[in-house]
């Protein structure tokens, strides 16, 4: 079974084959080729055409594949009365948005009270603690070892807080996200009769995940002097995973050739982990200036949704791992409170 529409010729490891069941994406990649100056070998077999390009150009044609995938990706929104309402109805939004902040700007001297609605954007940093979870894992298998090493990433999003009285609060938001990890590979030759483990090879990969997280909170505040409050929340996020992710590479030793991919998948499309925020906020001296809030932020998965695999191949011999990954990890939390 492969996992990608491409692999290394079975008669020639100096060539990669890319198959395309579609007639159209065969055409697309083929005009793709001929503009990046790649040569290469057309063929039909059975339902699928197969193209055979040389291994020194492996990375120029698979980045001409991975556009040829994205110019036919299906649409998020396959429906497009439903993409289109879905823009008018954020476009409206916003809209209101602005029209009611210039009306309160408008009107400030007139409104005494203070709204209980308050928006926020901000950042959040992934930081890679073993403490909370967030650490390496190494697994082995017929002579080659992976390592997978997060480094932690990045997010940002917006947040709309609703207070119920001057302790309690329920919050949503919107948030991307992307990951970070690299993927640390060791491989030893014959390993059944290499004791000594000579002439071990080695590559690491670097591969990013993303993700869109929308938070729901319940938040509770206690104020420390008339700018300075400590704020503890808890809820759920609901979180939808973008596509896997996947990168390869190889190395050459005089006329043996070792190709290996790294990839890590998804089991379900959609999460809700558990999170977790504590952070402190400092206001402006009145309310219509900006405050700032700078905290913490932890969550967990309810079950393992993700996981990771690396192959190496070299000649007739291949190996494989598979990892699963970290259910759990921790951010720093930084955000500006809009007027």
């Amino acid at each position: 079974m492969r996992w990608t529409n491409y692999f290394i010729h079975p008669g020639d490891n100096r060539y990669y084959i890319f198959s395309f069941s579609e007639d159209e994406h065969a055409d697309a990649f083929a005009a793709r080729l001929e503009q990046a100056g790649i040569e290469f070998e057309r063929h039909r077999e059975e339902n699928e055409w197969l193209f055979g390009v040389a291994r020194s150009r492996f990375k120029q044609a698979l980045n001409a594949n991975h556009l040829v995938y994205a110019q036919y990706r299906t649409k998020f929104i396959p429906v497009k009365g439903l993409r289109n309402t879905m823009l008018f109805v954020t476009l409206g939004a916003v809209v209101l948005a602005l029209l009611g902040y210039c009306s309160t700007q408008a009107n400030a001297q007139q409104i005494k009270r203070q709204s209980p609605w308050s928006l926020s954007v901000g950042a959040l940093f992934v930081v890679p603690l073993e403490a909370v979870g967030l650490e390496s894992v190494t697994a082995s298998n017929e002579g080659l070892e992976a390592v997978w090493n997060p480094k932690g990433g990045n997010g940002f999003g917006a947040r709309i807080r609703r207070d119920i009285n001057d302790q309690w609060s329920l919050a949503l938001g919107l948030e991307t996200m992307r990951l970070l990890a690299d993927w640390e590979l060791r491989y030893v030759p014959d390993w059944e009769v290499n004791a000594n483990e000579e002439g071990a090879l080695s590559d690491t990969l670097r591969l990013r995940s993303s993700r869109y997280r929308m938070p729901f909170l319940g938040t509770v505040r206690v104020p420390v002097n008339n700018k300075t409050e400590l704020s503890a929340a808890a809820g759920m996020s609901l979180d939808f995973l973008l596509s896997d992710v996947f990168t390869a590479g190889y190395q050459q030793n005089d006329a043996i050739y070792s190709d290996y991919s790294v990839e890590e998948n998804r089991q379900q499309r959609w999460a809700m982990p558990l999170r977790a925020d504590i952070g402190i906020k400092i206001k402006g001296a009145t309310s219509d200036d900006i405050a700032f809030y700078l905290g913490a932020t932890y969550w967990r998965e309810w079950n393992s949704n993700r996981w990771g695999e690396a192959q190496w191949t070299q000649g007739l011999d291949a190996s494989k791992v598979r990892i699963f990954l970290p259910q759990s990890a921790f951010a720093v939390d930084f955000r500006i409170f809009l007027p």
